[in-house]
């Protein structure tokens, strides 16, 4: 019960914090009645109903609030599955750089440019190796709402996929590499919604933990991804 109430309060506290640095100007430099005008072109996109550009700012202000990008500068950022770019943004206002990784699509291909949003388009999928990607080595890298693992629906990712895609995804690590990802909710044995939230099946949640995995709801953090890999590797090559 205190744990829960302490992460209620923490919650609380960045969600302030966001509202003022967005009140303050996070987003000042945005042509916002250009995106409106975009928008208002893709109003049967299945991705229209997520540009809800106020809750955007808050939420992306509170992501970066949380990941302590306020209070440090220089950092390189990739984030997969960047979309629009309201997350890259606000991070390269703290004097982060960052690089957006995501599919082709006509929505965000017309709205990210406003944003400023130094993007590789690429379509992830499992078992395949991702494209070359500048700007790097990253110190951290983020995922918001996961669609290319598949969660809850048919080739929804297990741990054989996810390992191949994080070894591949060193390639691109900075030492000491933070990985934060937050998962959209998958099914199987274990998963479960609400207070007790489980983003993830057993299977994958065991894999996840075995790499020093912290898990928030359906947030999940493991500070040193690289050397986590590593280590799990030399355990296998043991057995």
């Amino acid at each position: 019960m205190l744990h829960t109430t302490k992460r209620s309060l923490t919650k609380l506290i960045a969600r302030t914090q966001a509202k003022y640095i967005v009140k303050q100007g996070l987003y000042k430099g945005i042509d916002t009645a250009a995106v409106i005008e975009i928008t208002n072109q893709f109003k049967d996109h299945m991705y229209y109903k997520y540009h809800n550009m106020h809750h955007a700012y808050i939420r992306n202000a509170e992501r970066v609030i949380r990941l302590g990008l306020t209070k440090s500068t220089g950092m390189r950022i990739l984030d997969i599955g960047c979309g629009f770019g309201y997350f890259m943004h606000a991070a390269s206002q703290y004097g982060h750089r960052t690089v957006g990784l995501d599919r082709g699509d006509p929505f965000f291909n017309a709205v990210t440019p406003l944003f400023g949003a130094n993007r590789v388009v690429h379509q992830i999928e499992a078992g395949q190796p991702l494209p070359n990607i500048p700007g790097g080595p990253f110190n951290l890298i983020t995922a918001f709402a996961t669609c290319f693992d598949k969660a809850g629906v048919e080739g929804q990712w297990g741990p054989e996929q996810w390992e191949f895609f994080l070894q591949d995804l060193t390639r691109f690590m900075a030492p000491n590499c933070h990985l934060h990802i937050k998962f959209n909710q998958y099914a199987g044995e274990g998963t479960k919604t609400g207070r007790l939230c489980q983003p993830v099946p057993n299977d994958l949640m065991d894999y996840f933990h075995n790499l020093g995995a912290t898990f928030v709801k359906r947030g999940m953090d493991i500070p040193d991804i690289q050397a986590a890999l590593q280590r799990t590797d030399r355990n296998l090559q043991t057995v």
